[in-house]
């Protein structure tokens, strides 16, 4: 009996001790939780706290340090839509359009490169080939060659105006003026804007003594192209000796 009511002494000692530390607000700094726990009065419940904003699914991606928000993403939809499409590129038309109103020599020159390379193709890779090899043998002095290449070429494409071209001026190279002709007049039936021909047919057409349809041609040439080298000399002396005055 004195063991249990010893017991039971112990017991009701140790009891108000246990709910007084409970029943703190607070633990002291001087005096530490020794559990870390928060009494059971101020452990909220998890079920009554309100949801978190932006779930799981809706949080926004990381964004980099120095990088602007929804940087790297895709474009909405009708972002998409409002773009511009690509301008379509200048027909020769339009081309031919602005170099007749060049400002100067060096804008004019960059739309004569751009008119020569699209009339040096023909849509067919034999005869675009046959055509390079021409100005191949052309550029190391080969002229017999070239003008061989030339004449086949217009044998295998008929309706490629620059293989024309090419032939008439390796046949005028060689003094042969009447092929040099024919093959102008194929030209320029095909191509009838092709400034450089006209100029050339005016050329011929003088040597031939037409002076009167090689001022037209130069003229024409002219028209198309103002600083096409040599036209306005070439169309001023002409003019004096058709028309008995210059332009």
């Amino acid at each position: 009996m004195p063991a249990m009511r010893q017991m039971l002494l112990s017991f009701v000692l140790v009891m108000p001790l246990a709910t007084f530390a409970w029943a703190q607000p607070s633990v002291g700094p001087d005096v530490p939780n020794p559990h870390g726990l928060a009494p059971p009065d101020q452990v909220p419940d998890l079920q009554l706290l309100p949801p978190r904003e932006g779930g799981p699914d809706q949080t926004p991606p990381e964004t980099r340090p120095g990088q602007r928000p929804g940087a790297g993403q895709a474009p909405p939809a009708q972002a998409r839509a409002q773009r511009p499409p690509p301008k379509p590129p200048e027909t020769d038309d339009q081309l031919l359009a602005k170099l007749a109103k060049a400002p100067d020599q060096r804008g004019a020159r960059a739309i004569e490169r751009e008119l020569k390379a699209r009339w040096s193709h023909s849509g067919s890779p034999s005869a675009d080939l046959l055509l390079k090899r021409t100005d191949q043998a052309m550029e190391a002095h080969d002229f017999d060659t070239a003008r061989e290449i030339a004449q086949k070429l217009t044998d295998v494409a008929p309706n490629f105006a620059e293989a024309w071209h090419r032939r008439a001026s390796l046949a005028a190279q060689k003094d042969d003026y009447e092929d040099a002709l024919n093959s102008l007049r194929h030209t320029l039936a095909l191509q009838p804007k092709n400034f450089v021909a006209l100029a050339e047919l005016g050329e011929i057409l003088e040597e031939y003594n037409d002076k009167p349809h090689a001022l037209e041609s130069y003229r024409q040439a002219k028209a198309l192209d103002p600083f096409l080298d040599g036209m306005e000399d070439r169309i001023r002396n002409l003019s004096k000796s058709v028309e008995g005055q210059g332009i």
